[in-house]
């Protein structure tokens, strides 16, 4: 296939940005033509990454401006998005869209359902964490399952390197805590963190380092420099070169990095997967980290969770989840004590073993290959585009005689019975047989002339061979009714290769839609 692939450039020192890199040359290796439409980190113009050329966002937006350009010139088979899918209300219909989404809130928010519900390009979304996927099936939406991923090689135990680290900083008698995250927002938790390391400190004074990689004053985030004074933190805390921080700290540097430290906290309210958590497992670091949304599935019982939460309602009409900085520091206190009596190592080896299941040659040899050959199969068949177009509903009677409805080519969740149903018995027909459909071709209906007061026929006769003669079998049987379908005018008649023009001899609206009564 042919795949423009939208999120950070590969050359942003970020998890979208780091999947980018891995996940496009993988994608390349496997035959796919790829193209990466950067709405984050390269404006100006196209540039070659190798061999896989990069377009940039100069709006400033999440790429919806510019993709209906970029995914022509690429000539693409699917549009396929690394970011959170409410951003991209607004995205044209006409685009094959296949979102890799996370879903960092429980439950999943109204704002993403409605997103991927209304978006008739949708070919189907792939979730990041089991917990997304589940959450994604609570509200009628099939999804396929992906993980993030980690280098198992380059991200893993190095007694050497830690041996090294230790002895310049002069940490060997330290117990070190680090933690990895954007400072955007509070939703990475740093001021429960902090306060939970400052309360460890005086419990332990003298034997603490925390290693906070991050931007300490991001401007989209909190002053954390500021916060360690207050906290009384400063002489204990550590944060990265900034200079290095924007120019791109090496993975090499950072796989290195995580061997050094004896445990990784994450208070996270909320993950739509967690990558500097398998980062740090695979390196042997364990982990501290909420028990909850994706972080909970990813740490298991391979380090500690957080369990006494507090759900906080967000601007995005959900639930993440807060905690207590009290717990944090009990849980510390665990690991301390588990690296002081020896029993550290069961967490060490329980949490390389986890992050093996998100080994990057795993997940790329046995999860991606079936998802892209289903992608394909689904975006070269007919499009299923069961779903209420809510104008519609107004073709429907209050009332009829005889008080039966048949519903033609209702689909296998049969979006209209609800407000066809109370015209009488509800009769259902499709070719796909389901639960409450009877499976027939709407050529040869099999009922008798007349025998219901009320015919529904909604995008359905641009499929048939013979819409005349369905027309004729549908007039015969009912006394009334309504039929409505796509037209080539129609700007999303041309999503589904199985449309066909419909030449009836009778005078239709002029527009992108097609109607008839009786």
């Amino acid at each position: 296939m042919r795949v423009l692939w939208s999120s950070n450039s590969p050359f942003v020192a970020s998890g979208y940005g780091s999947q980018t890199a891995i996940a496009c040359q993988r994608l390349k290796a496997m035959g796919h033509d790829m193209a990466i439409f950067a709405f984050y980190g390269l404006a100006g113009s196209k540039v070659d990454w190798g061999n896989i050329p990069i377009y940039p966002n100069n709006p400033g937006d999440w790429g919806i401006k510019h993709a209906t350009m970029f995914y022509a010139d690429w000539n693409a088979d699917i549009f396929l998005t690394l970011v959170d899918e409410w951003v991209l209300k607004g995205l044209d219909q006409n685009i094959k869209h296949v979102p890799w989404i996370p879903i960092d809130h429980d439950p999943i928010p109204d704002m993403v359902v409605n997103t991927l519900k209304e978006s008739l390009g949708l070919v189907k979304p792939i979730a990041m964490s089991k917990f997304g996927q589940e959450q994604l099936k609570k509200v009628g939406i099939e999804s396929y399952y992906i993980p993030h991923t980690i280098n198992t090689e380059l991200f893993k135990p190095d007694a050497e390197a830690r041996k090294f680290a230790r002895e310049k900083y002069q940490w060997q008698d330290k117990f070190v805590i680090g933690t990895v995250a954007t400072n955007h927002t509070e939703r990475k938790n740093w001021s429960a963190g902090m306060k939970a390391v400052s309360i460890f400190k005086k419990m332990h004074p003298g034997e603490i380092i925390y290693y906070m990689h991050t931007n300490p004053m991001d401007e989209r985030g909190i002053d954390l420099m500021k916060l360690r004074k207050v906290l009384d933190i400063e002489d204990i805390t550590k944060f990265p070169s900034q200079a290095e921080v924007t120019i791109g700290i090496p993975q090499e540097t950072m796989a290195r990095m995580y061997t050094v430290l004896d445990v990784f906290l994450l208070p996270t309210k909320g993950e739509g997967f967690g990558i500097p958590l398998i980062e740090s497992m695979a390196a042997g670091t364990p982990c501290i980290t909420t028990n909850c949304t994706a972080q909970a599935e990813i740490v298991g019982d391979s380090g500690w969770l957080i369990k006494d939460l507090v759900p906080e309602w967000t601007l995005q009409s959900s639930w993440q989840f807060n905690c207590h900085p009290e717990e944090i520091v009990e849980l510390l206190e665990k690991a301390y004590q588990a690296k002081k009596d020896g029993s550290i190592a069961e967490k060490q080896k329980a949490s390389r073993e986890k992050a093996m299941e998100y080994d990057e040659e795993k997940v790329y040899a046995e999860l991606w290959p079936p998802v892209l050959a289903d992608i394909e199969k689904r975006i070269k068949a007919p499009k299923n585009m069961e779903g209420v177009q809510a104008w519609r509903l107004s073709f429907i009677p209050p009332t009829c005689l005889p008080r039966r409805v048949l519903d033609i080519g209702a689909g296998v969740t049969t979006p209209y019975k609800k407000f066809l149903e109370g015209l009488g018995e509800y009769v259902a027909i499709d070719l796909k047989e389901a639960d409450g459909v009877q499976k027939m071709d709407a050529h040869d209906l099999k009922f008798e002339d007349g025998e219901f007061g009320f015919a529904w026929c909604s995008e359905m006769l641009e499929h048939v061979s013979d819409p005349v003669k369905v027309l004729s079998e549908m007039k015969r049987v009912a006394k009334h009714g309504v039929c409505l379908f796509s037209t080539p005018q129609n700007s999303y008649f041309r999503l589904d290769p199985s449309h066909k023009v419909v030449n009836i001899p009778y005078i239709t609206l002029n527009t992108g839609d097609g109607l008839l009564t009786w």
